[in-house]
């Protein structure tokens, strides 16, 4: 299982159930947003990957999580504006914002910002339009508590300003839902090709951004390596494969490369339940 856990935030999750259930009709545009308290330091940030890889990476597979669908291409840019030390940094690693836009299937597309600085807390919200309303989230509070006042009426305190906070709900959720399928041996809602999906996303807006044009999703699965079912790489663009190279055309084809989901085998558990749960 892997632990994409904003899978399991209550906030995220009733956004897929309209989606799911059509509250809002046929899906348009999905916009998604992540801008932290403060930057890291810049040792956190070198060597990082980036910040599609390290930061990015979540909202990207939350577009893909509320679309229901697997992305067709992207394109990404970066900048920065908040910490000038990481500047001297290679590639996306030099970025402390970030832009990317993913084209869908049926012509749907998602929107992601990020940023390594909000001055008012831990900015995460997510938003659905749809062809007959919108659906969105707000930021977690400490409270509901709210100030009135002639000068200010709004919440009383910040929204959370740390991840662990912010997101106490989903990663208790989502290790029940690990233990579960351990213990009855059913299939988890977060699989490896759920991971590898969301790496690929953001490998490719890395590509995007670097060479300044859109990117298909196929272009980096083309560069999948796998020396055996459970050992897989990326290759550089040679004119050499290595051995036993079997590149694929979609993402739809990685099941055919890594290890067979024995999730998809197993009696459906967690999800099923999870959704009567929360629906």
């Amino acid at each position: 299982m892997i632990g994409l856990q904003r899978r399991f935030d209550p906030n995220f999750l009733r956004v897929r159930r309209a989606i799911e259930e059509k509250e809002v009709g046929n899906t348009i545009i999905i916009k998604t947003c992540s801008r932290d308290p403060s930057p890291p330091p810049y040792e956190y940030v070198k060597g990082g990957g980036g910040i599609f890889n390290d930061m990015a990476v979540h909202d990207l597979d939350m577009t893909r999580f509320l679309a229901g669908d697997d992305p067709i291409e992207i394109l990404a840019v970066g900048s920065c504006h908040i910490d000038k030390s990481i500047e001297d940094l290679p590639g996306s690693e030099a970025f402390d914002t970030a832009s990317c836009i993913v084209r869908y299937p049926n012509g749907v597309s998602a929107m992601v910002d990020v940023c390594r600085q909000s001055s008012y807390g831990y900015d995460q919200r997510a938003e659905v339009l749809g062809t007959s309303g919108m659906i969105a989230t707000d930021n977690v509070y400490p409270n509901t508590a709210k100030i009135y006042k002639n000068d200010y009426t709004g919440n009383a305190d910040m929204p959370f300003d740390f991840f662990l906070s912010r997101y106490f709900e989903a990663y208790v959720t989502e290790t029940e839902a690990f233990c579960e399928s351990l213990v009855n041996d059913s299939a988890v809602p977060c699989t490896g090709i759920d991971g590898l999906v969301a790496l690929v996303m953001s490998l490719a807006a890395d590509k995007s951004a670097a060479e300044g044009r859109w990117v298909k999703f196929s272009e980096i699965i083309e560069q999948v390596y796998c020396v055996n079912p459970t050992e897989c790489s990326l290759i550089a663009n040679d004119a050499m494969f290595p051995e036993g190279f079997k590149p694929v055309g979609d993402i739809k084809s990685l099941n055919e490369i890594v290890v067979p989901d024995v999730d998809q085998k197993k009696e459906a558990g967690f999800a099923d339940k999870f959704k009567k749960i929360f629906g």
